[in-house]
């Protein structure tokens, strides 16, 4: 239980499952084509569903590597980006992730350290970027009805 209090392993919990799940996600998707014979392009094209999945998939990978970047430089971006994290998490319906979020946000103590401006254009980029291709899944998967 001591170990957990860390900061440092739930940061890398959180970014663990972010690399592991999309890892399972392209694996489960070879399996899928090398099972029905068919190449992944023609899955995607074929299954819409699979389509988003896809597309969530990389955006995880894309907020790790955000937050790896993000984590490195200062902890008052970090707070801001897993909170955002947070709720983009519960709109893309990521329920663990968005508790992992949560739960390193609580522990996470914002320092007075002064923030570069390179590092704030990144983090608004990448917040701006994560924040419309979730927009776009979200409205797709609505638009579909069901997925």
């Amino acid at each position: 239980m001591i170990a957990l209090k860390s900061i440092k392993i739930k940061r890398n919990m959180l970014l663990g499952y972010w690399i592991i799940v999309p890892v399972l996600f392209y694996f489960y998707l070879f399996l899928v084509s090398f099972n029905q014979q068919a190449t992944i392009q023609q899955l995607i094209i074929q299954i819409p569903g699979l389509t988003l999945a896809l597309l969530l998939s990389f955006l995880t990978l894309f907020q790790a590597a955000c937050l790896y970047f993000i984590s490195s430089r200062t902890t008052i971006l970090e707070k801001k980006f897993l909170t955002f994290s947070l709720f983009q998490q519960i709109l893309t319906g990521n329920i663990i992730g968005a508790a992992l979020c949560y739960f390193i946000n609580k522990w996470l103590f914002a320092d007075k350290t002064q923030i570069s401006h390179n590092t704030k254009f990144v983090f608004y980029c990448a917040t701006g970027f994560i924040g419309l291709i979730s927009i776009v899944i979200l409205l797709i998967a609505i638009r579909m009805k069901g997925v």
